[in-house]
């Protein structure tokens, strides 16, 4: 784990403790802070610090991944390696084997004492530059005596949209009476008491032909998965075949697992879902396709006495001022007419687990005083369309925890609710890039079923497990997916940060398998 130097704090200011000459050094900090300007100076320094300590140049990996983390740019990095003369073999890339803990107390740090202040971060970063002993400094020593002095482990939230797939788990449909299949040796459990946290659980429309069989027990809360919304705020097309989101809607099935979801006291959303960018783009920079959107959405929830929507758009890649400013007006206008004509009605968005962190489609502090929770997707960290690797890691560089802390400084715990995945995924494992048909998604009643003749491992960093076998033609397979004992972390995790609580992707993956159930009752029924 890399660790930073001691710093000491004092008078509102950033103090890092150093070498003999920290007095200079702490000049060109003190000039940057004035100025609030980075770049220029910034580089001229880590030059500097490079052209004396020539140690860095074979690690700076360790020393990207420092200053990117803590707040950084990749160009600033860049430019400033770039006009230093590198011997041959040093590398500017950080490997993938390097896998820092997170501890989740950096992000509170930084909160408390920077504010995102830009000169603070400069004066942190060179902090970390200048005194990571890892990199071959000397001895640290304080400048002043009686400061209060932090050692700070650094998180590693990584910045990069591309390093999280998105859209994977909810476009990819899976066979529901294979799951059903699964014979169950739990003995039913009696659920006494309502949840204290919302648990909210997705019902997709693939799940619809056993709608009966889907546990409904220790939830709050269920949001039908979900019906697609074109360019002009309409509902798209369906197929008859129930092969497609539209096909929910109109299925006689729908109605009975409904009207069992009432019987159990539960709030019923219907989630609109749009994974197009260009159909996002035309609805949210058209009035006329907004007032579509929102008639129709009002429309849909009082034709069935629901209680209120989910909206589901997952845009990808770097979007436009005038997109982001659309959509958030889109979702102030919905929200409005919804409560006017039903008063308790409810309006969640669900969001990328990196949209704390990333100038996204969601601008969270204004979205925040218009939606009732923001559901952030905490899962598909890998998936079919790379590696194997963990799916919600709770530490590790792409981790739950630092990024549930990006949310919680621009809005309430009591508006986040942490989606977790009842899935995982099955990856050849000698292959270095699987396409994506050679890897299953996995429903935990199946994974429960195929692990029995496997030792599962326990991966200590990212907090989940694994396991490995062969398949019938030889190969060598690994599966990683979440169970009782890592949902249950990110379950104490939800408690311990007072979140509003839990959504499950998706009902229906534990099959007859009441362990999941358990553990919800546990954890939030029975604390």
């Amino acid at each position: 784990m890399l660790v930073l130097p001691q710093i000491i704090l004092r008078r509102d200011f950033l103090y890092y403790a150093t070498w003999e000459k920290s007095c200079q050094v702490d000049k060109k900090i003190n000039r940057i802070h004035t100025k609030y300007c980075m770049r220029d100076e910034y580089i001229e320094i880590i030059k500097q610090q490079i052209r004396e300590k020539p140690e860095y140049k074979s690690t700076l990996d360790e020393l990207r991944a420092c200053v990117l983390a803590i707040g950084a740019t990749e160009e600033e990095f860049d430019e400033a390696i770039k006009q230093i003369d590198l011997p041959e073999g040093a590398t500017l890339i950080l490997k993938d084997t390097e896998k820092p803990q997170s501890k989740g107390r950096f992000a509170e740090f930084f909160k408390y004492h920077f504010r995102a202040r830009k000169g603070y971060m400069i004066a942190f970063i060179l902090a970390a530059i200048l005194g990571l002993g890892l990199l071959g400094f000397g001895n640290l020593s304080p400048i002043h005596k009686t400061a209060i002095v932090k050692t700070v482990p650094i998180i590693m939230p990584a910045k990069k949209i591309e390093a999280i797939p998105i859209v994977y788990a909810n476009s990819n449909p899976v066979d529901a009476e294979k799951i059903f299949s699964v014979k169950s040796t739990n003995t039913p459990l009696l659920v006494t008491g309502k949840p204290k946290k919302e648990v909210l659980g997705f019902f997709p429309y693939w799940m619809l032909a056993d709608e009966n069989k889907v546990n409904l027990n220790a939830l709050t809360s269920i949001s039908l998965f979900g019906l697609e919304i074109d360019g002009g705020g309409n509902l798209a097309p369906s197929n008859d075949d129930q092969t497609d989101s539209g096909s929910l809607w109109k299925s006689p099935g729908l109605d009975d697992f409904i009207k069992r979801a009432r019987s159990q006291d539960l709030k019923i959303y219907l989630t609109l879902k749009s994974f197009n960018n260009s159909n996002i783009e035309s609805l949210v920079q058209s009035d006329t396709a907004q007032k579509k959107l929102i008639s129709n959405a009002v429309y849909l929830i009082n034709s069935k006495q629901l209680d209120g929507i989910n909206i589901d758009f997952e845009y990808l890649g770097d979007v436009s001022d005038t997109v982001r400013d659309g959509f958030t007006r889109l979702i102030i206008n919905l929200n409005s007419e919804l409560k006017r004509q039903i008063p308790n009605s409810v309006l969640t968005i669900d969001t990328y687990l990196v949209s704390g962190a990333e100038k996204q489609l969601f601008n969270l502090p204004i979205l925040a005083q218009n939606v009732d929770a923001f559901v952030i997707m905490g899962y598909d960290m890998h998936t079919p369309l790379g590696g194997p690797g963990p799916i919600s890691a709770m530490g590790g560089s792409l981790n739950i925890v630092g990024y549930v802390q990006n949310y919680l400084e621009q809005v309430p715990a009591s508006k986040l609710i942490l989606a977790v995945p009842y899935y995982g995924y099955d990856w050849p494992e000698d292959i270095a890039s699987p396409s994506a048909d050679m890897v299953k998604t996995l429903p935990y009643a199946e994974i429960e079923q195929q692990s029995r003749d496997s030792q599962l491992s326990w991966d200590n960093v990212s907090q989940t497990p694994y396991f490995t076998y062969k398949d019938l033609t030889g190969l060598n397979r690994i599966v990683h997916f979440d169970n009782v004992r890592s949902l249950g972390i990110k379950y104490d995790f939800i408690n311990e940060k007072n979140l509003k609580g839990v959504g499950i992707w998706t009902l229906g993956y534990d099959g007859q398998n009441q362990d999941l159930e358990k553990l919800l009752i546990d954890k939030f029924i029975n604390q």
